[in-house]
């Protein structure tokens, strides 16, 4: 299996010299949509190799396989100055850098942008850190963690009468910055077909879950009001939360206007809550009476099972959905059908599934050819491809630990 010629993003280089998630991520779109993804590592390895679940190999997670997919290893050790030049070549002959180190990192090692630009015009550089380029906390250290929590996400997320709690995964925000990231690079590429020059793309980690508020910052600028933590209700539409079934499982429930509740009213064979003289028959009703319609629906939920109210919800067109769990989505026929998940050999004797390339394009899709590379398997082939280094040269940087 190889790349399609006809890839969207055939002959673009990428050097990803960022290490864990969030811009590596970024890099492994591009990698999925044919672009050819060089992994920059110091010769140790990238951290992520044993973060998180250990694979076949003890240089490559479960992660590390999933998240580098599509990529070649090439070690390279940026702090010393033969490395520098050598990212500096390779940097001549590439379309995109993408870094998340802490701000002024690639300044000490000589790789500022402006050498970067010098020696490339065309070169688009994402620099992706937990506060960005500039500001009073740009030089803190973040993870994804930090960004919810700064960002206000974390603060809103949980029990009303509990700590805030972990929205979801605990790299959510490494996987809606990654996206944001490949969509920065996207839009610099693309812009560099008008003007020729590249630019740098500088992204926040918190930024992008700023974007996942939705009306909060508004609201709060307009009126004084801070959101708070809600559960799994949402504060301005009733009913709506996530409700336990008579068989222990647990379905959602989503009606976000007077149309549906009517549909849930009538699944729920209960016509009446939704009548013009009823003090459920509008969202602004249901929302002063929250409490009894949130009891109505959860009793009438609790007296069934998961697979009953899934039926009859979806039989009345109200919006709904099982809770499934990782083994659940791995084997429902939806997922099968979208084929969302892929399987490909882990180079150490075994395999790996992974979350197939989104969105899905009919005549350029993404493909994952190669789960992520055991370290350095790249580092002479492409030093020989595209420098031109002999044996003897290689010989000597590995020997000075520079690859």
């Amino acid at each position: 299996m190889s790349m399609s010629e006809e890839s969207v993003l055939s002959g673009v280089v990428v050097l990803d010299a960022a290490t864990y998630i969030a811009a590596p991520l970024s890099a492994s779109v591009l990698a999925e949509f044919g672009a050819q993804v060089i992994k920059i590592e110091h010769p140790r390895g990238d951290p992520l190799r044993r973060f998180g679940t250990k694979g076949t190999s003890p240089d490559a997670s479960m992660q590390w396989l999933n998240e580098n997919r599509n990529k070649r290893s090439v070690t390279l050790d940026l702090s010393k100055p033969e490395g520098r030049d050598l990212f500096i070549d390779l940097a001549k002959r590439a379309d995109v850098v993408v870094e998340n180190f802490r701000p002024g990192t690639f300044e000490r090692w000589g790789l500022d942008w402006e050498t970067l630009h010098a020696a490339n015009p065309r070169l688009v550089m994402l620099r992706l850190s937990a506060f960005g380029q500039n500001g009073p906390l740009r030089e803190h250290i973040g993870l994804a963690r930090i960004a919810h929590a700064f960002s206000g996400v974390l603060s809103i997320s949980g029990e009303v009468d509990r700590p805030p709690a972990n929205p979801g995964p605990t790299s959510l925000a490494d996987y809606v910055a990654g996206v944001y990231g490949a969509l920065g690079l996207m839009l610099a590429l693309f812009e560099r077909e008008r003007s020729g020059l590249g630019q740098v793309v500088d992204l926040a980690l918190y930024e992008p879950m700023l974007k996942t508020m939705d009306e909060a910052f508004a609201v709060f600028n307009r009126t004084g009001f801070v959101r708070q933590r809600f559960g799994s209700q949402v504060a301005t539409v009733a009913p709506t939360a996530n409700y336990e079934c008579a068989d222990g499982r647990f379905v959602t429930i989503g009606v976000p206007d007077d149309k549906m509740f009517a549909r849930l009213s009538t699944a729920m064979s209960a016509p009446h809550l939704a009548d013009s003289n009823s003090k459920f028959t509008t969202n602004a009703l249901r929302v002063k009476h929250r409490d009894e319609i949130e009891n109505i629906v959860r009793t009438w939920v609790a007296s069934h099972d998961r697979d009953t109210v899934i039926r009859l919800l979806q039989e009345g067109d109200v919006p709904c959905a099982p809770i499934l769990d990782v083994a659940e989505v791995a084997s429902h026929p939806q997922v099968a059908a979208r084929e969302n998940f892929v399987t490909r050999p882990d180079g150490a004797g075994g395999t790996v599934t992974m979350q197939a390339p989104v969105p899905k394009l009919s005549r350029t899709p993404g493909r994952v050819v190669t789960s992520g590379p055991s370290l350095g398997e790249a580092t002479d082939d492409v030093l020989r491809s595209l420098l031109g280094l002999s044996d003897a040269a290689l010989a000597d940087l590995r020997a000075k630990k520079i690859i």
